[in-house]
Formats: C-alpha cells, structure tokens, sequence
C-alpha cells in the first residue's frame, strides 16, 4: 500500500512524467479503486480514456455503480 500512497502523493504535486502518471492511473483504474477516490483521480483517468491513452472499463461493475450515481 506504500507504494500506492506514493504514487499518489507524486501525482498530486505534479511530479510524475507523462508515462508514469498513466502507469499509475491504468493500476487504479484496472483494480477498480479510482472510482473511490477523489474527483482529480476520476476526472484524469476520464481524460485519458477519452484520449485512447487508458483502458475503457466500461464493462466494469464498479464503473457501472459509479456512472449509476451521477
């Protein structure tokens, strides 16, 4: 979970480059956890699944819980 934390914590102070900070976003979009996390996380993993750059979990059912809420 350390490693996790730092990842965030880089990514929040913009101190990740381009590839690690989608590195990052595919693992929390790949086991589920963004769509928990705070909106910042959510709308950058949002971007990059429009931009072709991320996986598209649309089939997802924590995907389709959190899009059922807004």
């Amino acid at each position: 979970m350390f490693g996790l934390i730092e990842k965030m914590d880089k990514f929040s102070n913009k101190k990740m480059t381009e590839d690690e900070k989608i590195d990052f976003l595919e693992e929390i979009v790949e086991n589920g956890m963004v769509w928990d996390m705070h909106q910042k996380y959510i709308n950058s993993a949002l971007f990059y699944m429009k931009n072709g750059l991320l996986a598209n979990p649309m089939n997802s059912k924590k995907f389709a819980d959190f899009k059922g809420c807004q």
